[in-house]
């Protein structure tokens, strides 16, 4: 006996291994649509091993080689020996289904169905056979026998739900949801990650009237639950219905105490969507609720900072307002102190100070003293570099930007932060007139990972190689380059004198490009219509197609500050289809899509 067993110690790897080696043999067939020879080495593994998988793989190699008969055949065999095997019957139900023999097909799949025992394991085997196969409608009919046997109303109502979504029954999804969040409230974050699914695969927006007539039903009823608040949320939020979102996250936190966090991604999400007081808003519902145990209480202090900045960005303000926005920075640092988690305020204090209140020397001043806070990490370091280089761009002073934005060229070499020094300095280069070192920079950054350092170099690139003559007289891309100099200083009105001296006296691309500065610098002085019509000439007139499409794209965005969605989207679908070599169109097709569901 001892020998046998030791016989067997070393016999048990071999068998162990030359499985393995079968099974990989069989896999690498298959990947390579050797079916024949795949189908031979699953079966003999199923026989070798009775897993299921090696014989739904040997059935499966049969199909795909339309070997129906031999694939009936090797089942029949089986089922005679075990005819209670729900795995044998769905593949032959599935065989039949691939022939086109409906009827026989349901014969099968209703046999399976009628051998389910009380056990959850076993149905919900059942319905992952059928799903797999794509059957969904049978994967449900196998759940709702399984709440039969098990005498469970509410079980499997996630999976069952699962099964509606991919059945696009969505009425039956969302009522299976909804019940689910009624009994287990915890389920919420794995409820909206299953609808997050069905919307993204819902080309026809039909899902979302769905929700929000099932959602707006429950809201309805006098005791709801609190997590149907957190599902408004959630909902509103998806559709940018920021004033919604931000009533049910108020209801919320009345009846919680732990969801303050809301507010916070609803402050976020409608920055980001341009909804500033609806953000400022929402950050002030966290800041109301005082320093004391309240985690977000710090974050909400400085975004809300940001929220106003970005708010006067974008809108025609006066420098009052800014200064408010730099009292307020100057506030906070004096409570929180010049730390590394404070970087931010930094950035956005030497920002105001330089671009708003024209007051460099106190930028400068900020950005410095941010460079010498402890321990902060070489990141932050190299971006308050960065800025600090940006800052002495600002004031006519490009070689000694040149040498920051080369330092952190080399502390970066791989990164976005590295790229963008890079692209900085082919800028100073521009505006210096060193035209062909400027464009050999611009060529090395056509391939960065970020892409709009990407965009901004290819766009420069082929800007100036398209104008630039060797040995020729390079006056008007000179002054081209000059004139953008001083938009970057914010000497608005000194670079319109440019520009129109260019768009008058300077060769067809050249004369555009000024044209497409022009409009832009209106855009930026909130002088839309002026703008609008300089892009919609260039749309119509210009030679070059990289401009007209830059012009198509601008306008569009135009048209969504201007509330023209409709015109938008007809210019976004435009660029995806009659300039999709250009480097918007990709982002056209984006932001055509948004508006699509948003319609």
């Amino acid at each position: 006996m001892k020998i046998v067993y030791i016989l067997l110690l070393f016999l048990l790897p071999c068998f162990v291994f030359g499985q393995g080696n079968d099974s990989q043999l069989a896999y690498t067939y298959y990947q390579n649509k050797e079916y024949d020879k795949a189908a031979d080495l699953f079966l003999k593994l199923y026989e070798r091993t009775r897993s299921s998988d090696f014989l739904d793989y040997h059935i499966i190699c049969l199909i795909n080689g339309k070997e129906y008969d031999q694939a009936e055949e090797v089942l029949k065999k089986f089922l005679k020996a075990d005819d209670s095997n729900k795995d044998f019957l769905v593949n032959l139900g599935y065989i039949y289904e691939q022939q086109g023999k409906i009827k026989k097909s349901e014969e099968y799949y209703d046999k399976a169905i009628k051998k389910l025992i009380p056990q959850s394991g076993d149905i919900n085997n059942l319905a992952y056979k059928f799903r797999n196969i794509r059957a969904y409608g049978w994967a449900i009919q196998t759940y709702q026998r399984g709440k039969e046997l098990l005498k469970q109303p509410d079980a499997f109502m996630s999976e069952l739900g699962d099964n509606y979504m991919m059945e696009r029954d969505y009425e039956s999804m969302i009522a299976l949801f909804i019940r689910a969040l009624e009994l287990k409230p915890m389920e919420i974050n794995n409820i909206t990650s299953k609808l997050s699914f069905a919307r993204s695969y819902d080309i026809v927006n039909s899902v979302d009237v769905v929700i929000e007539k099932n959602l707006n039903a429950v809201l309805k009823k006098a005791d709801y639950a609190p997590v149907f608040d957190e599902l408004g949320v959630w909902y509103y939020l998806q559709t940018k219905n920021y004033p919604k979102a931000l009533e049910h996250a108020t209801l919320l936190n009345q009846k919680a105490t732990d969801k303050l966090y809301i507010f916070l991604n609803i402050a976020q999400s409608a920055a980001e969507g341009e909804e500033y007081d609806i953000a400022a808003n929402a950050y002030g519902k966290i800041i109301e609720k005082g320093k004391e145990k309240n985690p977000y209480y710090v974050s909400a202090r400085k975004e809300l900072l940001n929220c106003r900045y970005e708010k006067c960005r974008k809108q025609a303000c006066e420098v009052i307002q800014y200064k408010r926005i730099a009292e307020d920075c100057a506030t906070y640092m004096q409570e929180y102190g010049y730390t590394p988690e404070n970087v931010d305020v930094v950035v956005l204090l030497s920002d105001l100070y330089a671009y708003q209140l024209q007051q460099p020397d106190s930028a400068n001043r900020v950005l410095e003293r941010g460079a010498s806070i402890r321990r902060i990490n070489s990141m932050a370091l190299s971006m308050l570099k960065s800025k600090r280089a940006d800052l002495l761009t600002y004031m006519d002073n490009p070689w000694e930007a040149t040498i920051l934005y080369t330092q952190v060229e080399k502390e970066n070499p791989n990164n976005d932060i590295g790229y963008e020094a890079k692209l900085k300095k082919a800028w100073l280069a521009y505006y210096a007139g060193d035209l062909l070192w400027a464009r050999a920079q611009f060529d090395v950054l056509k391939g960065a990972t970020t892409k709009m350092i990407a965009n901004d170099a290819i766009k420069m690139s082929h800007f100036i190689d398209m104008n630039y003559e060797e040995g020729e007289d390079n006056s008007a891309l000179e002054k081209m380059a000059r004139t953008e100099y001083l938009i970057y200083k914010k000497q608005d009105q000194a670079a319109l004198l440019m520009l129109d001296s260019l768009i008058g006296n300077s060769s067809g691309d050249i004369a555009d490009y000024a044209t497409l500065e022009k409009a832009e610098l209106f855009s930026r002085s909130f002088r839309y219509t002026e703008a609008a019509e300089l892009f919609t000439r260039l749309k119509n007139e210009s030679e070059q197609s990289y401009i007209r499409a830059e012009a198509i794209f601008e306008l569009a965005g135009l048209k969504v500050k201007t509330k023209d969605v409709p015109g938008a989207q007809e210019l976004y679908k435009m660029l995806v289809s009659d300039y999709s070599g250009s480097v918007y169109s990709i982002e056209a097709g984006r932001l055509y899509r948004e508006i699509a569901k948003s319609l």
